[in-house]
């Protein structure tokens, strides 16, 4: 695992977090949730901005926005009891075949 793919993954850690956090409080409401999920943004703000000295905005920013849409919906309908709608999964899994074809693009 190189170095840019790491970060690529702890940007998409900590924006999901983030997002699953500010969830959280919006039902709770305990300023120590939006804390939380502050810190983590900024967190996958400064990776991010490590994640585009390695690779290309066009790469780097749909492997990232295709990820963080999935898995904030998989949480978000596994944990957080969310409606999750054939619609939703038919357009989520477009964007994951668009980060796939871009990825290929990439290689050539």
């Amino acid at each position: 695992m190189s170095l840019g793919s790491l970060y690529i993954a702890l940007t998409i850690f900590f924006n999901v977090f983030g997002t699953y956090l500010a969830r959280v409080y919006a039902h709770e409401s305990k300023a120590l949730y939006m804390a939380m999920a502050m810190v983590s943004y900024t967190v996958a703000f400064v990776t991010w901005s490590k994640v585009l000295k390695t690779y290309e905005l066009g790469f780097a920013s749909s492997v990232i926005t295709g990820s963080v849409l999935t898995i904030s919906n998989l949480i978000a309908f596994c944990f957080l009891n969310e409606a999750y709608s054939v619609s939703k999964l038919f357009f989520t899994s477009l964007i994951v075949v668009g980060v796939i074809g871009v990825n290929v693009c990439q290689s050539y």
